[in-house]
This record gives structure tokens, C-alpha cells and sequence, in this order.
């Protein structure tokens, strides 16, 4: 059941936020570009368009919505509208037809578009894994063509809020993009019942619509605003939360001499965390592993969790999940403890039913204590140092 003062919580963490930063920060620095997307879509998009590929391209912002690491859905919509036209023009009238049922028109979207893709893959060389066209992108779609009718959704976020307010919130896997629209629809409806309201949320609302002819007058890219940021604050407010690591010298380290010599580290564990992906299939982890993708082509780097961020999140070759948490110095027993809440979330938000959530912490090194934290619970965590070797070569004649 969806608690409406679990709702309040929700956006008194968001005001607060808007009053630390200030309203005009939040406007130029983290939301508006939101706003001015919706607005240049309304001006420029044009269903009959000549160039269809050419007017989606102009009438689409290049920014974060739709663009982003692996994340490169408008670059798929354009490219196929530039080599199958008629085909693209017909998915989007079907899509943007307000007179059938949404669930059906995201599904049929998504069906048409995976078709176009299996298509273009036998015809040309270049071989499309993933289109990355799914619930994230298509609902941005209907939010920018309608955004006084439809919900733009980031389901990562989404599922936080909806959690958040609802303990016995849950999709279960295999569910369409369709029918987890129409799922979380009521959670921010009853978000935009609260917001709608409250005039400081209006005075925003304004301040971010500015000079724009959209206005936003159902709340909808407000709603969107709201859950998306403060489950951003939520994330990072619990990782920072968590106990930090100090340094500390392993027991090995101390029956030595000084003469020991110190293993090269990354200077920042985000180096270390951009290295690990950047050279994922060079890396040995002693398994298989794989880059957990959402169902959005999002990968699970930083993942965003109700927990804090995980750093990585992978895949291993039984189709279990793994939680890697990265110390780019020495670590302690208390990163166990932060893995456990991880793999907890995961177990209880992503696993399907009968599917492993284990954790695998990489650090430099790590002390006595963290070695037999682990050795509790080795049956789904497990340790190892990373090492790093820098050499120089002549170069070859």
C-alpha cells in the first residue's frame, strides 16, 4: 500500500536538498536541461517530415537522457529511421497513437523495434547486440510527444521511490515494459496528487519551465525530477554513511622490515573502478564474469540502490549475480559488512527466484581482521588484491 507520508518523506528530502544547492543551481546545474528538451521537442517534431532521421535528430537533445556510457538510444532511432524510413515512421505513428492501450503501444514499439534491429543485423556487417530502445527511452519518448499525458520513467530510480513508499513494492522478472509502465503509473500519480499542492513545488516548477513554452502543467517531468534526484541524494547519503576505511597494515606487513616493498595503487578507487571496466575482458577475475546491462543498456557501474552505489555490479557464467566493491588502498573488516547490504538488495530487488547474489571485494591489500570477517561468510564473499606493474620499454626498431 502506498504510504502518502512515506511520500512526504520523499520530497522533504528533495526540498532540502533544492535549499542547499539553491533553486537557481538546481535549475542551471542539475534539472533544467530536462525541461528545454520537452520544450524543443514540442517545436521541432514532425511525424511527416521529409527526413524523418534529419527532424529526429534536430527535434531530440543530445544530452544525458539519451546519451551516456553504452546508453546510446537516439544514435539506434536515427540510424534506423536513415536506412528504413517508412518502417520507423509507421512504429512511431502506432506508438503515438493515444487511442489504443499504452502497455500494448510500449510492447508493440519495443517488438518493432528488435525486429528492425534482427533485420539490419543480417544486411549489414556491423552486428547490433542491443538497441538499448526499452521502457527508459520510450516512455522519454511519450513524455517529450505528450508531456501532460504520459510519464517519462527511469525504472533504476523509479523502483527505489516505489520501494520506498510501498514496502511490498516488486515487479517480478519477465514482466514487459508495458505492463511495468502501467505498474508504476498509480506510485507517481499519488506523487503528483502531493506535489501538485504545495506552492513552493509550483515556484520550482516555474523556475525550471522559464522562457519555455512547455509548462508542465500536470506535474509529469516534475514527478520525474523529484524521483530521480532524491533517489540519487538517498544512494549517496547511505554510501556515505557507511563506516570509512581507513588505512591499515596487514600482519604480513609488519613481521617484514622496511625493505618490503609497497604495491603500485590507483590514486582515487574511481581510477581504479574506470580501469577495471575500460579492460574488463583483459582483467582475470579467476571466473567468467560479465557487466551486468539493465534492461535499459545501462551498465552497472555505480549502480544506484536504496543501500548506496555499488561500484560494479557482474554477472557470472551460472547467471548469478556478483557485487564487486572496490578499496583502492588497504581494507578492513568493515567493507564486509558493506557488501552484505549490497548483495541483501540485490537478492531482494533483482534475483529471480533461485538465483545466486554473491560478493568479491577487490582492494590492494587488507589486514587479519578482513580476512577472517570473510572467512564467515566465504560461502558468497570472497576477497582478492589487485596488483599493478608498470614497466618501460624500448621501442622496436
Amino acid at each position: 500500500m502506498i504510504s502518502n507520508q512515506k511520500i512526504r518523506e520523499w520530497i522533504s528530502l528533495y526540498l532540502q536538498h533544492i535549499e542547499e544547492i539553491t533553486p537557481e543551481a538546481h535549475v542551471r546545474e542539475e534539472e533544467g536541461y530536462k525541461f528545454k528538451s520537452v520544450d524543443t521537442f514540442q517545436k521541432n517534431f514532425d511525424i511527416n517530415a521529409s527526413n524523418l532521421a534529419e527532424n529526429l535528430d534536430k527535434a531530440i537533445e543530445n544530452n544525458n537522457l539519451v546519451m551516456g556510457n553504452m546508453y546510446f538510444p537516439k544514435r539506434v532511432l536515427i540510424i534506423l529511421a536513415s536506412e528504413y524510413p517508412q518502417e520507423v515512421r509507421k512504429i512511431l505513428v502506432d506508438f503515438f497513437n493515444t487511442e489504443d492501450k499504452i502497455e500494448d503501444r510500449i510492447n508493440k514499439a519495443q517488438e518493432n523495434i528488435e525486429g528492425l534491429k534482427e533485420r539490419r543485423n543480417k544486411e549489414c556487417e556491423e552486428n547490433w547486440e542491443h538497441t538499448f530502445v526499452s521502457l527508459r527511452f520510450l516512455s522519454l519518448l511519450l513524455g517529450f510527444r505528450y508531456p501532460e499525458q504520459y510519464n517519462p520513467i527511469k525504472p533504476r530510480e523509479w523502483s527505489m521511490f516505489c520501494k520506498f513508499v510501498d514496502a511490498d513494492f516488486s515487479i517480478s522478472q519477465g514482466t514487459t515494459h508495458g505492463e511495468k509502465y502501467k505498474i508504476l503509473e498509480p506510485y507517481i500519480d499519488a506523487l503528483r496528487e502531493e506535489i501538485k499542492k504545495m506552492p513552493e513545488i509550483k515556484k520550482l516548477k516555474d523556475q525550471l519551465t522559464r522562457g519555455l513554452e512547455f509548462t508542465d502543467s500536470e506535474f509529469r517531468w516534475m514527478a520525474q525530477n523529484m524521483i530521480y534526484v532524491t533517489a540519487r541524494i538517498m544512494a549517496e547519503k547511505r554510501g556515505n554513511e557507511k563506516p570509512q576505511q581507513k588505512e591499515v597494515t596487514s600482519s604480513r606487513e609488519i613481521e617484514m622490515t622496511g625493505e618490503k616493498e609497497e604495491p603500485l595503487e590507483f590514486p582515487l578507487e574511481e581510477y581504479l573502478e574506470n580501469f577495471i571496466v575500460k579492460n574488463w575482458n583483459s582483467i582475470d577475475f579467476g571466473e567468467p564474469l560479465t557487466l551486468y546491462i539493465d534492461d535499459e543498456g545501462t551498465p552497472a557501474q555505480q549502480y544506484p540502490t536504496s543501500e548506496g552505489f555499488i561500484d560494479l555490479l557482474a554477472k557470472d557464467r551460472d547467471g548469478g549475480f556478483v557485487v564487486i566493491e572496490l578499496k583502492k588502498g588497504r581494507s578492513n573488516q568493515q567493507v564486509v559488512g558493506q557488501v552484505l547490504s549490497y548483495v541483501g538488495w540485490v537478492k531482494n530487488n533483482l534475483a529471480g527466484k533461485g538465483q545466486k547474489v554473491r560478493g568479491f571485494i577487490v582492494a590492494a591489500d587488507g589486514n587479519r581482521a578482513l580476512l577472517d570477517a570473510v572467512s564467515t561468510v566465504s560461502n558468497f564473499i570472497s576477497v582478492k588484491y589487485y596488483r599493478v606493474k608498470f614497466n618501460f620499454e624500448d621501442p622496436e626498431a
